[in-house]
């Protein structure tokens, strides 16, 4: 946003700018002037905007519902448990559950959203849930005495290793805990939600104590040591740590955002480098949110810089049409697709993280690309992650084809995903509205309710959007005033849009009282003296569009407006064994051609397509992406001219037949390196395993040895399909063995080879290895002092015979 400003900062002085607390004339401002100073709009509050309608009211809903029907004891359980008090109840399991979890995430989770919902409702049953919390929280804290707040098993003895500068981890884990950091993010996180948004100021008291716990902690370590801690998953504790400096005005609690600045990631970013390819995605997302927190509290340029660079890079160059980005749970190379569009694609803890992020950058400030990322990503990935027949959210919603939603039980998995869920369908009514001044802006159409207060002015907007296609606002001020009020006019609303005050159109009324010709992607500006019963009636239309791959022009998503188009390819497929194939994926027949030639409404079903004799080798239907659930669909499409597929076709169906035979004998796939999959297979490992990255694609290398534990069908022969990458740098005779249940299958040795790729080899597993067996453990460990582990990036356990896969 501010390339002029790089030429004068050398990286040394960006890093130091982070590492070092602001002068002294940054801090002459509170944070809460320097707020006001730098910000140029800010959301109406929640407590002061209700929904009314549509499918966003009714995700509220679900989710409140879901709320009020957890227990809080059985979430306080380990916190209580870990402080040497008697337990009420039993715990939840999951991720929330014992041993190595993020045991303790979900009350923080918890807190947070019944406060949002307190805010977002007016249901004093969530107030009540809310103090609920806190005041467990307060015996769990009074009973460690030092303003220690913990549930993690072992988290006092990964502590004191932090405090010696003992720090070993292998990814996401530190000391032996799984993202200890992220998981006190999460408690913090709902103290301060619960102080800012139910007034409970014994929630602010416990949020300064465990912060001091925090700043004891961390005192003894030095630099080197902090960012060797921060290369684990930390969450937003730079975030909390400034926004507990907004909330107190002390400057120590700032002081401490400095130990939560990971240097490896912002320094460059607010260089304007993007280093994100293979980084893990929700690692990063909170990280910029705490900095841009900090910048809008003390004004750090540097702070900006980073996190602005990062939302344009990630929404403009790693996002999907639906707003999710992340293969995997992580950032490709940018602007390159093609490869990356199919299987665990988009979670959504990240879209919750990106909308965060963008109502901030809006409130810096107010333009429509920021308004347009928040439309999108709302009514399409976030509208999508919810089951609007039981409220199940999703972890991820992918964007390939042949894929499915995957959800998740709300009462007994508590994934990340989960905990973000609570919070984000709480949070529709943030954003609709922003005030600047005597200026107001709209920027999400959907039915709700909201008071200005500052201009004593009442609104209501009336719209069956994201369907329908036009919106009426209903404008009551106490008293006749002269205000301006900003109309979004989406860059998807061309020809028709319209802006009409009363009866007469804005553009045809007096010259200060609109902006005449507005373009697409801009605010309709209107200012006047505003009655009580005026009413602006806005006309959205929307059309139908292609936005293809930026690396293919021929891979192409289908939009209506701000609306992804999913193709319904069937029932669901079930997952794990003994799963039917997938059926052919279509293609269209239709490259050159207007979209509107072949993608025909549907009669009586506002929002609803059909091809229309282009697709091979069948028509597919077409509904809105967020309506379309527990069903196989693709949202992403390959394109051809007649010709083209004449010559591709051959190919094409040998390709889907080689990877329908591939899905028809796999009994599991591990991928190395990802998170859930790893927790999903047990995962174990020795010190100096780490994760690496090849071609886009994770994996697990070094260290004595790693294993999972994989389950089996000893029915049939069975086969590991163990993915390398032809890159491997060999450093003398490194060998490393395969093992199945102890005993070696294979012994190895990596070459190199060009060009680079990722490439498997077979390895037959023994019968009698298997027989009886309802898992195996596949250990991979070094051979002998000289050894080394390679790395391995997919593993893969098939019937035979079959051919090995070519890459995942």
């Amino acid at each position: 946003m501010h390339p002029r400003i790089l030429i004068t900062l050398t990286f040394t002085s960006l890093l130091a700018s982070f590492v070092i607390p602001p002068p002294a004339f940054a801090l002459e401002l509170t944070p809460d002037a320097m707020e006001q100073q730098l910000l140029q709009a800010t959301p109406l509050p929640l407590h002061d905007v209700r929904l009314t309608g549509g499918p966003l009211l009714l995700a509220q809903q679900l989710d409140g519902k879901y709320l009020l029907d957890l227990e809080p004891e059985r979430m306080l359980a380990y916190y209580r448990k870990e402080a040497g008090l008697p337990t009420a109840a039993e715990p939840y399991g999951g991720w929330d559950g014992g041993g190595r979890n993020l045991t303790g995430h979900v009350a923080g989770h918890y807190l947070s959203a019944v406060s949002l919902m307190w805010a977002a409702t007016g249901d004093p049953r969530f107030k009540e849930r809310a103090d609920l919390v806190v005041r467990g929280l307060q015996e769990v804290q009074d009973a460690h005495g030092d303003g220690y707040l913990c549930a993690l098993e072992g988290g006092r003895e990964c502590w004191a290793d932090v405090r010696q500068g003992n720090i070993r981890s292998g990814g996401f884990d530190l000391n032996g805990l799984w993202a200890p950091w992220y998981t006190l993010h999460k408690t913090f996180a709902g103290l301060r939600d619960a102080y800012r948004f139910t007034d409970n100021p014994t929630a602010l008291a416990i949020e300064i104590k465990f912060a001091a716990w925090v700043e004891s902690l961390l005192a003894p370590l030095n630099t080197t040591q902090i960012q060797k801690m921060l290369e684990t998953e930390f969450g937003g504790m730079n975030e909390v740590m400034v926004d507990l400096y907004a909330d107190t005005q002390d400057p120590r609690w700032l002081n401490l955002s400095y130990k939560f600045e990971h240097l490896a990631i912002t320094g460059p970013l607010a260089l304007h480098q993007d280093i994100l390819p293979g980084k893990h995605g929700n690692t990063q997302v909170p990280k910029l949110i705490g900095t841009l927190d900090r910048y809008i509290h003390t004004g750090r340029t540097p702070d900006l810089l980073a996190a602005a660079f990062f939302w344009n890079r990630v929404v403009q160059h790693h996002s999907f049409a639906t707003g999710g980005h992340g293969t995997d749970e992580y950032f490709g190379r940018p602007d390159q697709f093609t490869d990356r569009i199919d299987g665990r694609t988009a979670e959504s803890c990240n879209v919750y993280n990106m909308l965060k992020l963008t109502r901030r950058m809006f409130a810096l400030h107010p333009n429509e690309t920021y308004a347009a990322f928040h439309e999108r990503a709302l009514f399409n990935h976030i509208l999508g992650s919810i089951d609007p027949e039981n409220g199940e959210t999703c972890y991820m919603v992918p964007v390939g084809r042949g894929v499915q939603r995957e959800y998740t039980n709300l009462f007994h998995s508590f994934t990340c995903c989960i905990g973000t869920g609570m919070e984000s369908h709480a949070l529709h009514g943030d954003g609709i509205f922003y005030e600047s001044g005597d200026t107001l802006y709209l920027n999400i159409y959907t039915p709700s309710t909201a008071h200005w207060q500052s201009r004593q002015t009442r609104l209501e907007l009336q719209t069956e959007f994201p369907i329908g296609e036009t919106a009426t606002l209903l404008v009551e001020p106490d008293h006749p005033q002269e205000l301006t009020l900003a109309i979004r006019r989406p860059a998807w609303a061309g020809d028709g849009f319209e802006v009409r005050i009363n009866t007469h159109t804005a553009d045809n009324t007096e010259p200060d009282t609109a902006t005449p010709e507005t373009p697409p992607g801009s605010y309709v500006r209107i200012r006047r003296t505003w009655h009580p019963g005026d009413q602006l009636h806005i006309r959205l239309p929307k059309r139908l569009r292609l936005e293809p791959l930026p690396d293919n022009p021929n891979r192409t998503a289908l939009l209506w407006g701000p609306l992804v188009l999913a193709g319904d390819l069937g029932p669901e497929r079930g997952r794990g064994r003994n799963t039917p194939a997938q059926e052919r994926i279509p293609v269209f027949v239709a490259a050159n051609r207007p979209v509107e030639e072949w993608l025909l409404p549907v009669e009586d079903k506002p929002g609803h397509f059909r091809t229309a004799g282009v697709g091979q080798p069948r028509d597919v239907d077409f509904v809105p992406f967020f309506q379309l659930h527990r069903r196989t669909y693709a949202v992403y499409w390959d394109l051809f001219t007649p010709d083209s597929w004449a010559l591709a076709e051959a190919e094409y169906a040998a390709e889907q037949e080689r990877q329908r035979q591939l899905e028809e004998a796999t009994i599991a796939y591990v991928q190395p390196g990802e998170m859930q999959p790893e927790r999903d297979f047990n995962y174990q490992a020795a010190d100096g395993v780490r994760i690496v990255r090849a071609l886009d694609q994770p994996g697990r290398r070094g260290g004595d040895w790693f294993a999972f534990d994989l389950p089996t069908d000893p029915k049939h022969p069975m086969a590991l399909v163990i993915t390398y990458f032809s890159g491997e740098r060999r450093r003398g005779a490194e060998t490393f063995e395969i093992l199945v249940d102890g005993q070696a299958i294979a012994a190895e040795q990596i070459e190199s080879s060009q060009p680079e790729r990722l490439y498997p080899m077979q390895y037959p597993i023994p019968p009698a290895l298997a027989q009886g067996k309802e898992r195996v453990t596949i250990r991979f460990q070094k051979a002998g002092t000289s050894g080394a582990i390679p790395g391995i990036y997919g593993i893969r356990l098939i019937h035979t015979p079959t051919q090995p896969e070519t890459s995942r």
